[in-house]
């Protein structure tokens, strides 16, 4: 690998430059499993020379599916590593194409500025747990793609569909529009129709003024012990578990 590949893979750190190459970088062994699985469109694979000896069912994964892969040193792979301690491989996907809001599916859920990296992966990770495969992200989320967030998802970015940079009011026509929020009805006594939108808000500020204004109800998570709220991943894991399964 030369300096100027090197400097490529790094430069992928940043959010400015990924939205730009359309790619983003992965690393550790079960997410490229993960990418391989559900048929990312991986451009090239990396990996020491050590984890090329050591993790043959994977590297006969790769060899048979002719994935483009480069066998490199430590101290490279250490140097385009955005984790303290390399796992020993890594690989560079393309991003989803940008496409038009699929409209006819009829289950969403719509992310409202988002902030923290770790609350982001965890929402994909529960989301593709439970098969809530249909994600609207606003133009205030993380970028989904930030390394912290791939990491966060533990492989989800490959099982849900991710439309960025929504206005909620495109929904407005079709779905029902239902913010989780505290004022609202216990979330499983809601009848919830056939094609609606959970919104979820920010960490620490909830529902932006924007989205307030254009939910049509609004469902809750009743508390029956201590704590102001909970979590909004925590929050969504619930609240998707129990759509799920209606």
């Amino acid at each position: 690998m030369n300096n100027s590949q090197l400097k490529y893979i790094k430069s992928l750190n940043r959010s400015k430059n990924r939205k730009e190459l359309g790619v983003f970088f992965i690393e550790g062994k079960r997410l490229i499993e993960s990418a391989i699985l559900y048929g990312a469109d991986i451009k090239n694979i990396y990996m020491t020379h050590d984890f090329f000896a050591q993790n043959s069912t994977l590297v006969d994964s790769i060899l048979k599916k002719n994935l483009n892969h480069t066998v490199i040193k430590t101290k490279q792979i250490e140097q385009i590593s955005f984790t303290k301690t390399s796992p020993g491989i890594g690989a560079i996907c393309k991003m989803p194409e940008k496409n038009i809001l699929p409209l006819d599916n009829k289950c969403w859920l719509f992310l409202d500025g988002i902030s923290d990296p770790g609350n982001m992966g965890t929402i994909l990770r529960s989301a593709a747990y439970f098969n809530f495969i249909n994600i609207a992200l606003s133009k205030k989320c993380v970028d989904p793609f930030n390394p912290k967030v791939i990491r966060a998802g533990m492989g989800a970015h490959f099982r849900v569909s991710l439309i960025m940079d929504t206005d909620l009011n495109q929904f407005k026509p079709t779905h029902l529009l239902i913010g989780a929020d505290q004022r609202g009805k216990n979330y499983k006594n809601f009848q919830y129709p056939e094609k609606y939108v959970i919104v979820f808000g920010n960490e620490a500020h909830g529902l932006t003024e924007d989205s307030l204004k254009s939910l049509d109800q609004f469902v809750s998570i009743e508390k029956k012990g201590f704590g102001e709220s909970l979590n909004v991943a925590s929050a969504s894991s619930i609240i998707m578990h129990f759509l799920s399964e209606r």
